[in-house]
């Protein structure tokens, strides 16, 4: 197989956590912490994925650490997300594919820029969420929050609301976001709708949206998609979300597909003993072993 290519960036802000709980700064940091504590038991540069009963051989995944993006504009919003999408994008053009360390969900707007300039074609979007994100702005949070990367998304060329699936909404919402949801076309599947379908079922059919005339895929997964139960230190909790084994179990099956993605409002801040920062780390690594067996198959 030829080498993975992972290029690990955090993006530690949270400036625009507006309406839920600043901290999610911290995060990149305490994640790569948790990580390191499980990769400590790599043996020769294998991991034993216990799950699968197989081995991961890091020695065929070249993850490499971009480090934080300190240098980040904090009283300009939309400033600090040019910044950081700069900053993605030397990810990219070193042919690494973006494994970013959010942040507060705002950072994803950085993503999709970076994204939107280097990608010669079509972006589907697979959203891990407990939100819609689909404001359309306000006077307290702006035009470019972790409310409304979603519709900001829409409003660029290379994305199509059809292509755009969120998995995990759920609760009560603005009116308007029905309205948009039903006109734009994008697809929404609630965690009732996983448990009554199944991970593997769902993943199939989120696959299949996202990639229908596109050419690259980006996934954001924001904790809170996860019910409160599985991730106490996050930036907006829901109750009756997805459970781990769901969320683990989609995130493999759709790695070897993707082509950058996000791991947002973890937030050690509002956490207990850093759990959440664990549960995301190992999610990681979920991810980079169903990339790793995608590439080991082709």
């Amino acid at each position: 197989m030829d080498k993975l290519k992972l290029g690990m960036i955090g993006l530690n802000y949270d400036t625009e956590a507006g309406r839920g709980w600043p901290g999610a700064r911290y995060a990149p940091d305490s994640i790569r912490k948790m990580m390191a504590g499980i990769m400590n038991r790599m043996e020769n540069g294998f991991l034993f994925d216990v799950n699968r009963n197989c081995l991961v051989d890091y020695n065929q995944i070249d993850l490499k650490d971009f480090g934080n993006t300190d240098n980040i504009c904090h009283y300009d919003n939309l400033k600090a997300q040019q910044n950081m999408a700069a900053e993605i994008l030397k990810v990219f053009k070193e042919g690494y594919k973006p494994l970013i360390l959010g942040g507060d969900h705002s950072t994803t707007n950085a993503g999709f820029m970076a994204m939107h300039e280097f990608a010669q074609g079509k972006i589907g979007i697979i959203d891990f969420d407990a939100h819609l994100d689909l404001q359309i702005g306000t006077p307290v949070q702006g035009n470019y929050s972790g409310s409304s990367e979603i519709r900001r998304a829409t409003e660029m060329e290379k994305y199509d609301p059809k292509n755009i699936v969120e998995i995990g909404p759920r609760g009560y919402n603005y009116p308007e976001h029905y309205h948009f949801i039903k006109e734009s076309g994008i697809t929404i599947i609630t965690p009732d709708e996983v448990y009554a379908e199944g991970a593997q079922r769902t993943a199939e059919k989120v696959l299949e949206i996202a990639r229908k005339d596109t050419d690259y895929i980006y996934m954001t997964v924001d904790i809170d998609a996860l019910d409160m139960a599985y991730a106490l230190g996050s930036g907006g909790q829901e109750p009756k979300g997805l459970n781990h084994f769901q969320l683990s179990a989609m995130i493999k099956y759709l790695a070897p597909y993707v082509d950058a993605i996000d791991f947002v409002e973890v937030n050690p801040m509002t956490d207990h003993n850093e759990l959440t920062s664990h549960v995301a780390a190992n999610l990681i690594l979920d991810y980079i072993a169903g990339a790793y067996y995608g590439a080991a198959e082709k």
